[in-house]
């Protein structure tokens, strides 16, 4: 390295390497391109338009880890490896349902993930192109404000904008948390980034997103009160998490007639039905109640199908799935449970690499970001996000990004011919062959 260069001690050797603005330039492209025909396949009900998208993300992020094979790798990427292989189990076995278009999803993420850990990305919110990242996603969002193609089961309080359910709307304004920087941005932008998350959020009308966001930003926000607040701030979430319970087992109308009490009531009374195998009337309740108010308890209902099912497998199932894809086909419905979905369809081994490969992003996610992917592992337990796959993209390539690389770039905004020597090759440039490019 250059003598100018100054590197931070915790820094993996392989952490700086030119060319992430670059990179981050391309895929915002990528995901402009994406973006645009998700748009218009909406509108248009033309859903092939998203595979062409898709394709064109994979392509550049492709490409880009084409720069990067030298880079060293990590778990991360070892696991999402290895959960692409699951696949194979069944197919060698003869036990499993295969859906093809689940399986070639399912690919498509590890595939990503495993791109977005080799690219060693620079923070996207001091990167120069997050722009270009920011706007398609606002312009998203504003057409889903006008634009409703999805189908939100009648509830006029509910809207899906493009999407094709409220749940998967109210996913796509957490990507823009990932772009505020706190030491450039000033309140307004920070601020207003935060009203925009919540605006999108009351509009979808999505109760699992809404208290996920809520437990992330107090997350976030732990660190920003002195100690005796955050003791008071401990006591208020406890007295709120016991008074939530009450709620739920005792009897009696103590909050205001919303849709989420009315959820709680009927979890209340049906719980016990629930549990021990019983059949509900939903549409004798919803009739009475409103639409959307037996939604929490038919997951509950719907939870404990998906693990008397699995528990009911052989041991070959219970320990590698049922199959990427068979949840829907087997039960009915997609689990709206990330965590039940992915030990139905890929058993302990893949649930145990799931986790693997989510703890290890969390960990060394930057601390301006961790949030939001807590916000996501929240989320995670009352729907199926896995599916949505520019969100799930963006989300990862975000939350891998390195704040040690944006410091080291901003210290070294560009390395010397002899640097690029090094990094590319481990020599110098004056000990390479003669004839030898970089």
């Amino acid at each position: 390295m250059s003598k100018n260069t100054t590197v931070p001690a915790d820094a993996p050797p392989y952490a700086f390497t030119p060319g992430g603005e670059m990179l981050w330039r391309w895929i915002g492209w990528a995901f402009a391109a994406y973006w645009i025909l998700f748009a218009f396949g909406a509108i248009s009900r033309q859903k092939d338009l998203n595979t062409v998208g898709g394709i064109i993300v994979l392509a550049v992020l492709g490409w880009a880890v084409m720069e990067r094979l030298w880079v060293q790798v990590d778990a991360a990427v070892l696991a999402c490896l290895a959960a692409m292989l699951l696949p194979l189990v069944h197919l060698f076995t003869g036990e499993g349902l295969q859906v093809p278009e689940a399986v070639f999803k399912w690919e498509s993420l590890c595939a990503v993930i495993a791109m977005s850990r080799m690219l060693q990305l620079p923070l996207v919110s001091r990167s120069t192109p997050r722009g270009t990242l920011a706007v398609p996603v606002l312009l998203i969002l504003l057409i889903s404000m006008v634009v409703d193609r999805g189908d939100s089961a009648g509830d006029a309080a509910r809207h899906s904008g493009l999407f094709v359910n409220p749940n998967n709307l109210a996913l796509i304004p957490f990507l823009l948390l990932f772009l505020i920087d706190e030491r450039r941005d000033g309140r307004l932008v920070r601020w207003g980034v935060h009203a925009i998350v919540i605006g999108v959020l009351a509009f979808s009308g999505t109760s699992g997103a809404i208290l996920a966001y809520a437990i992330g930003l107090a997350f976030h926000m732990r660190h920003r009160i002195t100690p005796g607040m955050r003791l008071v701030a401990v006591i208020l979430v406890l007295a709120c998490a016991l008074l939530a319970a009450a709620l739920v087992v005792v009897e009696g109308d103590l909050l205001p007639d919303t849709r989420l009490t009315k959820q709680l009531s009927v979890i209340r009374t049906e719980f016990q039905t629930v549990m021990q195998g019983g059949e509900l009337q939903y549409y004798d309740q919803e009739r009475v109640l409103g639409t959307g108010t037996t939604s929490g308890i038919w997951r509950v209902s719907h939870w404990r199908r998906t693990i008397a099912t699995y528990a009911d497998g052989t041991a070959m199932q219970q320990l590698f799935g049922f199959g990427i894809g068979s949840s829907p086909v087997l039960l009915g419905k997609l689990p709206h449970n990330e965590y039940l979905r992915i030990l139905f369809e890929q058993g302990i081994f893949g649930f145990i690499l799931f986790i693997l490969v989510w703890r290890r992003m969390f960990l060394t996610a930057p601390a301006s970001v961790r949030y939001v992917g807590l916000i996501i592992a929240l989320y995670s337990f009352s729907e199926n996000n896995l599916d949505n796959f520019p969100f799930m993209s963006l989300f990862v390539l975000f939350l891998s990004a390195s704040d040690l690389i944006a410091r080291h770039a901003s210290a070294n905004p560009e390395p010397t011919g002899h640097d690029r020597s090094i990094m590319r090759t481990g020599q110098p440039a004056e000990l390479l062959p003669s004839g030898s490019t970089l």
